[in-house]
């Protein structure tokens, strides 16, 4: 079952960097993101690959949380990098557009350095999920 959550991240960081190559193209362009639009679209395409590797009920509650971390570090840090900032950008809009953003912002505070602090906990919940997943998925 290793084999099968690797093939479903990989696809996840595919459908990540793509989208997030579009909403810099967006955002340098000064258009609007749909950010309720990419949030149906992802969560459609995580079910989707659930259902084609056949994931069962516990399996894929564990796919979503990976999941929400995976998008975390493979659309954010694209997005930022496509968009010429630091890798660890994090917006400085006041108060910030998207509802995650306000979100982190209300855990982690704001700062120069937060987004790297924000990547280092995505990061180490990104790998539990791995890890719990290979040890109760035989």
């Amino acid at each position: 079952m290793i084999l099968e959550f690797l093939i479903g991240q990989f696809f996840l960081v595919l459908f990540n960097i793509t989208n997030a190559f579009i909403d810099a193209y967006r955002i340098l362009k000064n258009k609007t993101i749909a950010h309720a639009v990419n949030f149906c679209a992802y969560i459609i395409t995580v079910l989707i690959i659930c259902f084609l590797l056949s994931f069962r009920l516990y399996e894929i509650s564990l796919f979503l949380i990976s999941a929400f971390f995976n998008r975390q570090l493979s659309f954010d840090i694209p997005l930022n990098l496509r968009r010429c900032l630091p890798w660890y950008y994090q917006s400085q809009a006041e108060p910030p557009a998207a509802v995650f953003d306000k979100i982190e912002r209300a855990i982690f505070s704001k700062g120069q350095f937060v987004g790297k602090k924000i990547v280092k906990i995505y990061s180490i919940c990104y790998i539990e999920t791995f890890i719990l997943w290979a040890w109760t998925t035989n």
